[in-house]
């Protein structure tokens, strides 16, 4: 409850907020000012002022824009720690994970291995295989795209219509301005539960093709102990390459020592790729 006595401080806070805004709009807009001030400021909204969103979309412009390897590096690790305060651990594990694979030299990546030191996944399976939950032309519940939170709904979304089941289907799309042909819509997920057992993942795919090198392919992945690759499948091999409702599957047994399990399904080149009735079970 706020007395009397709290409203000048929190006014003097928001004054002091709203200059601190003025003055990242002008670094922003000043072209001199060094990508090592950009991520100060950042980091002063993110700590000082308790602005996760706004300090993501700062971090996010570093990433996006600087060439400079420990600038990236820095801006990953703070935005995975956003992610990580703002209770979305599935999203700050994968941005770790990218932290310590391709920025393994930079100082963030010790950092990172101490967080990911003794990480239990918050997700201990997969969700909303039958896409019931979420708002159409968005991302579905529970899914992810390796993309920028504002960018997410450009390469999948959610489907009422023109799906196989009455239910709900999603639709993995790659924007026309995108660096790579390729969308990927996945789940990650703590393979506790599954270790030394055989699982299937199956679903319905349908390719809406751009070009004729356009395919659709499933896949699942399998983590191990100490950075260790388990079972891998993309299905490149026996891609889904017609307008028509295709079932695929793939098989694996986990290893014991697995620490996560991935899965999605790609469009690959400038297609969309629909997949319907997912489903992810122990089979004898």
């Amino acid at each position: 409850m706020l007395h009397k006595s709290d409203q000048p401080a929190i006014v003097l806070r928001q004054w002091l907020y709203m200059l601190f805004l003025m003055a990242l709009g002008t670094l922003a807009a000043d072209a001199s000012v060094s990508v090592e001030e950009r991520l100060e400021a950042a980091i002063h909204q993110e700590v000082v002022f308790g602005d996760l969103n706004g300090a993501m979309g700062q971090y996010q412009a570093v990433i996006r824009e600087s060439g400079s390897r420990p600038a990236v590096a820095r801006a990953l690790y703070r935005y995975a720690r956003c992610l990580e305060k703002l209770e979305r651990r599935t999203e700050a594990y994968n941005v770790y994970a990218r932290v310590v694979k391709e920025y393994g030299d930079q100082p963030e990546a010790a950092l990172t291995r101490s967080r990911l030191a003794g990480w239990e996944y918050s997700v201990s399976g997969p969700a909303n295989l039958k896409f019931e939950r979420g708002v159409p032309g968005k991302l579905p519940d529970a899914w992810f795209v390796p993309a920028l939170p504002n960018d997410v709904d450009h390469w999948a979304q959610l489907r009422r219509s023109g799906c196989r089941s009455h239910g709900g289907c999603a639709v993995v799309l790659v924007p026309e301005n995108a660096p790579v042909r390729a969308g990927n819509l996945m789940q990650s997920f703590s393979a506790a539960a599954y270790r030394g057992k055989t699982v299937r993942l199956a679903a319905w795919l349908r390719l809406e093709p751009g070009a004729p090198e356009d395919r659709g392919q499933m896949w699942l992945s399998v983590d191990r102990a100490d950075d260790k690759k388990g079972f891998f499948d993309d299905m490149s091999d026996r891609a889904v390459l017609s307008p028509e409702w295709t079932f695929r599957e793939i098989r694996a047994r986990i290893d014991r020592d697995a620490t996560s399990i991935k899965f999605g399904v790609m469009s690959i080149g400038r297609g969309r790729v629909w997949v319907d009735s997912v489903s992810f079970e122990v089979v004898p």
